[in-house]
């Protein structure tokens, strides 16, 4: 039996095959990657700032946290919020960038590498952040701090 996929169809897939992100409904290829840097950027903001709330408006309503020292789950967003604030506000933040940025999925990702100062010792990190389109905008699904 030959199946066939109608043309509109195609039409309709053809910006997400061809970026490899799959972009919110209504949201186009150069909005939808804009609104993704605009995301990580509040990130490494915030991270760098020792300060949640700067990028607590991305939060998904479920994120997938884990933290160095033990914590790891699937939090609300507020929980997430009060976890990565508290780990925050225990070590100043020395420095932070993301030092790759990609795709897997259609799940936009970064990842990099911070330094934190904790009771004065000096501590290195590893950040994985992951998005996904939710309700027509990007959100943050995972943050990993190793």
């Amino acid at each position: 039996m030959k199946t066939t996929v109608p043309l509109a169809l195609l039409v309709v897939l053809m910006p997400v095959v061809s970026t490899g992100i799959a972009f919110p409904p209504g949201q186009s290829d150069q909005a939808g990657k804009t609104e993704i840097r605009e995301v990580f950027n509040d990130v490494r903001t915030g991270i760098s700032q020792g300060n949640a709330a700067v990028f607590s408006p991305h939060l998904h309503t479920q994120v997938r946290v884990t933290l160095r020292g033990g914590v790891t789950g699937l939090y609300s967003a507020n929980q997430a919020y009060c976890l990565l604030q508290d780990f925050l506000r225990d070590r100043k933040p020395v420095s932070f960038t993301f030092t790759t940025y990609g795709e897997s999925e259609s799940t936009p990702y970064g990842t990099g590498s911070a330094a934190f100062t904790s009771r004065g010792v000096r501590q290195h990190a590893q950040i994985y952040v992951a998005l996904a389109a939710e309700g027509g905008r990007w959100v943050i699904t995972h943050i990993n701090i190793y």
